[in-house]
């Protein structure tokens, strides 16, 4: 099975925005921690490239900053990932669901600890992807 890594990047954007986002503010140590994340954890993850030659990572940060300017409430970006995941399990491997975990996880962390919000999403995500 061909894994679409932009299509699963576009939509890991919209996870990882609700986890930010379950205190209706997303703080800035929040999209810092989710850029470095990006560089250090998911673009060496596989070599993917759109067609413009962009690594198919940065469609986390992509997708994330649309939701952003939108102002996407966090529980209608959270139910478009899990419609995807629900739909496309077989391509979240379990290294993958680990990677999804430990960055939304700290995600959560990255301001001032993880609220009652961002854990009720973090264990949403781990009932998701049992």
């Amino acid at each position: 099975m061909k894994v679409n890594y932009q299509k699963i990047y576009e939509n890991l954007g919209y996870l990882f925005y609700a986890i930010a986002a379950a205190d209706q503010r997303v703080h800035p140590a929040e999209i810092e921690k989710l850029r470095a994340l990006i560089a250090r954890e998911w673009l060496p993850l596989e070599n993917s490239i759109d067609s413009y030659g962009t690594d198919a990572a940065h469609y986390i940060n992509i997708s994330f900053e649309y939701l952003l300017n939108e102002g996407i409430p966090a529980n209608e970006a959270y139910s478009v990932f899990s419609d995807y995941y629900q739909q496309h399990q077989a391509a979240f491997s379990k290294d993958l669901k680990k990677k999804i975990s430990t960055t939304a996880s700290a995600i959560a962390k990255a301001f001032a600890d993880r609220n009652k919000n961002e854990k009720e999403y973090i264990d949403q995500l781990h009932r998701l992807m049992k």
